[in-house]
């Protein structure tokens, strides 16, 4: 547990940096964090899809990177559902969990 608030505090830490960087205003709430999260799990599926054609991982490695990423996108429109019911702390709870995943997804993908 203690190294996925590491993760987050990095991603959140990276977040804000690149959005100061490009001008960008920097997320204030859940839902324009969960907006990111959404983006980011796209970016995901492209990039298993982009690393599978071009040889980097096998059929049966991209399998295992699409669930883990179709579990985080659960974990994100439980962040939703939370959102609409007003329960922030479950909220933050599953975005967090949600975006280590797709963090650590991204980190595999970028390494082949």
């Amino acid at each position: 547990m203690h190294f996925l608030r590491q993760m987050n505090v990095l991603w959140l830490a990276a977040l804000v940096a690149s959005c100061t960087l490009f001008g960008v205003p920097k997320p204030e709430n859940v839902s324009e964090r969960l907006a990111i999260a959404y983006n980011v799990h796209t970016s995901v599926l492209q990039g298993t899809t982009s690393t599978l054609n071009s040889g980097d991982i096998s059929s049966v490695d991209a399998e295992q990177v699409l669930k883990l990423a179709d579990e985080a996108r659960t974990l994100l429109d439980a962040t939703r559902v939370a959102i609409s019911g007003g329960d922030t702390a479950t909220a933050e709870g599953k975005l967090n969990l949600g975006m280590s995943i797709l963090s650590q997804l991204q980190i595999y993908l970028r390494a082949h």
